[in-house]
């Protein structure tokens, strides 16, 4: 870190010069203009108006790798920001082509834009800068939140079709997560992309943290599903059906309102979340003395679709915690 002193001219105009080294790294020259960023913590970001795009290149040795640890690997790369992601080995295997083709199906972005017999060449196509992080997080809570509402219905109508579909939409929101994820390495390293998006970095950690637990939502949708699959045609009594329905809407009323509080940074409403969250107990309390009165084999899988409604409202008092600490860290001192 350099030091310098401000200097003042012209009796008000305050002046300060800039690095040599850094001038001469970034091929700043006098008459060139600089973008100058004011930061939350008070601190100022220089940036050159034409600073170049970088583009960021990872290789890995994919010798003897295979199946899980490779695809952790390729994902680990595109959320580290990687804009080119190059697989090499001696001799690439047909059975590591499907796994990075399996890969590149869970991501948004990457394609294969080069294959040989030693390499393969992954491409981001899509810049995570210029989508808005606010939007992939409401798209990933619409997607839940029709997951949910189709897993009861798969259950109440028996339609397995409708249960499956349910499960593939899973890895819809598990692509939304990542791409999440990555857009917020990037903010850490380079902060002017915040300013793109026109969210401090405060924000952009807020909506990273929001984004796991609508993650963990898409997964107890498909665990539900897989619930409704087990208990098959087997008769489930409609009075018990309907609570279960009437749980899940309160489960995921009471995610959208904490959603909702963290868009408009409420303090009030998100703690709303934790009233309807002391309703939602309740009702599956006596639930669950339902349920357990009928046969293992209808009870064991029921008592799991309600634990997962449970771990739903979990979730969305995790949100609620996130809006609170959001609105208070936004609050003027």
């Amino acid at each position: 870190m350099e030091t310098r002193k401000v200097q003042v001219t012209g009796g008000t105009t305050l002046i300060v010069s800039l690095p040599k080294s850094w001038a001469t790294k970034v091929n700043l020259k006098g008459g060139d203009e600089v973008s100058l960023i004011p930061q939350t913590d008070g601190s100022l970001a220089v940036r050159t108006r034409n600073a170049p795009e970088v583009y960021h290149t990872k290789t890995i040795y994919i010798e003897g790798k295979d199946g899980d640890n490779l695809i952790r690997e390729i994902i680990g790369a595109y959320i580290a920001g990687y804009n080119s992601i190059e697989l090499r080995s001696s001799k690439i295997l047909s059975k590591q082509r499907d796994t990075v083709r399996k890969t590149v199906n869970m991501l948004i972005g990457p394609e294969i834009i080069e294959e040989t017999s030693d390499q393969i060449v992954l491409q981001d196509t899509l810049n995570p800068a210029e989508l808005s992080v606010k939007k992939s997080i409401k798209r990933m809570f619409m997607i839940v939140s029709s997951m949910q509402e189709n897993a009861i219905t798969a259950l109440k109508e028996k339609d397995f079709d409708l249960a499956k579909d349910v499960s593939d939409r899973d890895i819809e929101v598990d692509k939304l997560f990542l791409l999440v994820s990555k857009q917020f390495r990037m903010v850490m390293r380079n902060i002017s992309i915040a300013d793109k998006f026109a969210m401090s970095m405060e924000e952009h950690l807020d909506m990273r943290l929001c984004a796991t637990p609508l993650e963990r939502i898409g997964d107890h949708s498909a665990k539900i599903c897989n619930m409704v699959q087990q208990i098959g045609y087997k008769t489930v009594p409609d009075d018990v059906l309907a609570d279960i329905e009437d749980a899940n809407r309160q489960s995921m009323k009471l995610v959208e309102n904490a959603i909702d509080a963290m868009f408009k940074r409420n303090i009030n409403q998100a703690n709303s979340t934790f009233i309807l969250r002391q309703e939602a107990t309740q009702k599956l309390r006596k639930l669950d003395e339902e349920v357990l009165k009928l046969s293992s084999d209808i009870s064991v899988p029921l008592g799991i679709i309600l634990d997962s409604i449970d771990r739903v409202c979990d979730y969305g008092c995790n949100i609620a915690e996130i809006a609170i600490n959001s609105a208070v860290s936004s609050t003027p001192k």
